[in-house]
């Protein structure tokens, strides 16, 4: 009965069958979704110009690709492949490696732009760097380190200096760059998140966000030696290697690219730990005026930049009319009641395809109804092996592109195949806040015949009830999602291109609320995807709703990220201020063990060989902030009355905010105490001075939950002073210091003196 079906009805697919034995599946090439905000990582030479395409000189196109490099890239040991692994698939594949691997990618854009470039290796402490060499002389710029200063260029103007300007003028970091304690940054001492009369400057780079400091990058600088102009740097080559970042799809094909990473779904050679960014809690992000901004959907998705992955599926419509055309080739196979079958019963049925895309597969598994042998091949046919459709990870993991080959005798139904693969989330084709306009094309718009490409869009939108101007004065992190919040609603964006479309545009709005400041969108997915006449495209996330265009002025924008940096930094007038004081009261002292009493030594251990050794304790403070200002403060300290310190060396205090009243007589859990969200030091206790008398005061800053208090965003129900180890301050002692039970304890607030 088949068999007369198959030569009635089904004649012409033993044409198509030919062809496609042939090895001419109909493949739509060069597939290319790009939003005209988000860099194109299509090539080195895209991502320069798109990056750079606003920018006015040299020193800015200089520092948009250091920005792009921000967004794209953190810190971690080398990726690597065998044979070397290129610049551009580095960015598309991992965005991860140490100095030197960082610096071959940044030179190999700059090279892009007819710059040339050297390499200079610092002895002490051991780092690579890199220079550009533009207008006349050379600049450097650290992705590493994340660190570039400004020098004045002999014209009346500036320019980014060179190592050889910092070793001749240290003034120009020692004097020309400030240290923001509280947000744990560096910041141009002329350009620094502060108020700019009415306006927060809230553009200001923020640099060396991991923890590296001025004196280091001195130490470096005097220790430099030049090593040349290389193409490449531990193994990652400016050269391409043959590989290409084409997007090639045949009919039942799609490859989707997310933000997010699977779990154990991930490739680095050699390495047994996931990759991540080895500084967490987004230190590299939450301060930064551009790319932190963009980055900052993702900071409770994960405790650290790391990995994300897509995937790229193959689900052939076995009811329609062209099945067969996104197989790369078939034997003895045709279609019928939404099946493969033999054409010849007496024969087995054979039929290839490919999973394939630009990003390494790191899994693969499939499914389908009725019995099949499965094969693989990782080079181009020439050998096969044996697989298990339910998981084959191992014959996929780190190949761009693979073969599958099933062999049967019996129908098969429900054919589908998923491969994981790894893609750098930082060089995705994000969307921004505002109206995005997607540019869609491929490389020949006949190839896609009767078939459709689809584009689709899947994002969650955000928004900020907070301004800059109030995280500036209530001493926020710009890029940690303070006050911002993404809808749980997903939203997508989908069209549906035939041949004669392309080229093609259209617009993706990502509108704000009234009344409310614009966010990036935390992103989900992109998805291009060959679908057959009368197929349906891949479904929709659940309750997802279709994106609609905004009015105007629904349709706030941020800056163009790669620009931060760019623009003078505004006219500052230095603003008096004027202190006044509050009254606190010191309430009891208090350890762990429960022990409560008028005073003790205070301790914390180091590391968890000493709890049960040292014992940590704290000074309960009170008061009544009825009297702080609501706003205009300018800096707030702890002043704490010290009676007796280490004698071996400093110790760093810290201010827990209690999250409840303490109660006197009770003592408090220690062990579920806060974070610490201020610091300051005591010295090593002199020893010709066992004791202070009277307590000697020392600060610390608070300035940041005082002004979250004054904003009532929190409520005050106390301190508790405590020891924090700092091996940078402590030298690695287990350090101690005793609190003045009977001496003034006062917040003392800075306050601008030009409000009344």
């Amino acid at each position: 009965m088949r068999r007369a079906l198959l030569s009635s009805s089904f004649c012409w697919l033993l044409t198509a069958a030919a062809a496609l034995q042939a090895g001419d599946a109909p493949t739509v090439a060069r597939i290319r979704v790009q939003p005209d905000k988000a860099p194109d990582c299509t090539s080195l030479k895209s991502i320069a110009e798109s990056v750079t395409r606003d920018c006015t000189s040299n020193d800015a196109k200089a520092i948009a690709i250091y920005n792009f490099m921000q967004l794209s890239h953190y810190h971690r040991n080398y990726p690597g492949e065998a044979g070397g692994l290129s610049v551009l698939k580095e960015i598309t594949n991992y965005g991860w490696s140490l100095c030197g691997g960082l610096h071959s990618e940044q030179s190999a854009l700059w090279r892009q732009l007819g710059w040339n470039w050297r390499f200079v290796g610092w002895s002490n402490p051991g780092h690579t760097t890199v220079e550009a060499e533009y207008d006349g002389r050379w600049h450097y710029f650290d992705v590493f380190l994340k660190f570039y200063a400004w020098a004045p260029d002999g014209k009346g103007g500036r320019t980014i200096a060179g190592q050889d300007d910092i070793a001749n003028d240290p003034t120009l970091l020692t004097e020309g760059m400030i240290l923001d304690k509280g947000r744990g940054v560096v910041y141009a001492k002329d350009n620094q998140f502060i108020m700019a009369g009415d306006h927060a400057n809230w553009r200001a780079p923020a640099f060396l966000s991991c923890g590296d400091d001025i004196p280091g990058i001195l130490s470096g600088v005097k220790s430099r030696n030049r090593a040349g102009s290389p193409e490449g740097w531990g193994a990652i080559n400016h050269a391409d290697g043959g590989y290409v970042t084409d997007v090639d799809l045949a009919p039942g094909h799609a490859l989707t690219c997310t933000w997010d990473a699977l779990p154990d779904a991930w490739y680095w050679v050699g390495s047994k730990v996931a990759p991540a960014h080895t500084c967490s809690g987004h230190k590299d992000t939450r301060n930064d005026p551009g790319i932190g901004l963009v980055l900052a959907p993702y900071v409770s998705a994960k405790p650290a930049r790391s990995y994300a992955n897509g995937m790229v599926t193959f689900a052939p419509d076995l009811a329609g009319a062209d099945a067969l055309l996104g197989f790369v080739s078939t034997e003895n196979v045709a279609v019928t009641d939404k099946a493969l079958a033999p054409i010849d019963a007496a024969k087995p049925a054979v039929v290839v395809f490919r999973l394939a895309s630009p990003y390494n597969l790191t899994k693969a598994a499939g499914s389908f109804e009725g019995a099949a042998k499965m094969e693989v091949s990782s080079d181009a046919g020439t050998k096969w092996a044996e697989a298990d459709p339910t998981g084959f990870d191992a014959a996929v993991k780190g190949k761009l592109a693979v073969l599958i080959r099933l062999t049967f005798s019996q129908p098969l139904k429900a054919l589908r195949f998923e491969g994981v693969v790894q893609n750098n989330p930082g060089a995705l084709p994000y969307l921004s806040p505002g109206r995005n306009t997607v540019a869609v094309s491929v490389a020949d718009p006949a190839a896609l015949g009767g078939n459709s490409l689809v584009v689709t869009y899947a994002y969650r939108l955000g928004s900020s009830t907070k301004s800059f101007e109030q995280f500036c004065e209530q001493g926020k992190e710009l890029a940690k999602g303070h006050n911002t919040s993404w809808s749980d609603t997903v939203t997508y964006a989908r069209k549906t291109f035939t041949a004669k479309d392309l080229p093609a545009t259209f617009d993706i709005d990502c509108p704000t609320p009234k009344g409310q400041h614009p966010a990036y969108p935390r992103m989900l997915f992109m998805r291009r995807e060959i679908v057959a006449p009368g197929a349906a495209p891949s479904a929709l996330p659940a309750g997802a709703v279709e994106a609609k265009p905004a009015a105007a002025d629904e349709l706030p924008t941020l800056p163009n990220p790669f620009l931060v940096g760019t623009e003078l930094p505004p006219v500052i007038k230095p603003r008096a201020t004027r202190t006044i004081e509050l009254p606190l009261t010191y309430l009891q002292f208090c350890d762990v063990k429960g022990t409560v009493g008028e005073s003790g030594a205070l301790r914390w251990p180091k590391n968890p060989q000493e709890n049960d050794k040292v014992v940590s304790a704290v000074a309960v403070i009170t008061g009544d902030l009825t009297g702080l200002p609501v706003k205009d403060i300018a800096a707030a300290r702890l002043m704490v009355p010290v009676v007796r310190g280490h004698s071996s060396a400093r110790g760093q205090l810290g201010v827990v905010f209690l999250k409840e009243a303490p109660v006197k007589g009770t003592a408090l859990d220690l062990n579920a105490l806060p974070e610490p969200q201020g610091s300051g030091q005591i010295p090593k206790q002199p020893a010709e001075t066992p004791e202070y008398k009277p307590a000697k005061v020392f600060p610390v800053d608070i300035t940041k939950p005082i002004k979250a208090i004054a904003a009532k965003e929190v409520a005050f129900n106390g301190l508790a002073v405590r020891i924090v180890p700092n091996r940078s301050v402590d030298e690695g002692y287990t350090v101690r210091c005793e609190v003045s039970p009977s001496e003034k304890i006062i917040l003392q607030v800075d306050v601008y003196a030009d409000v009344p």
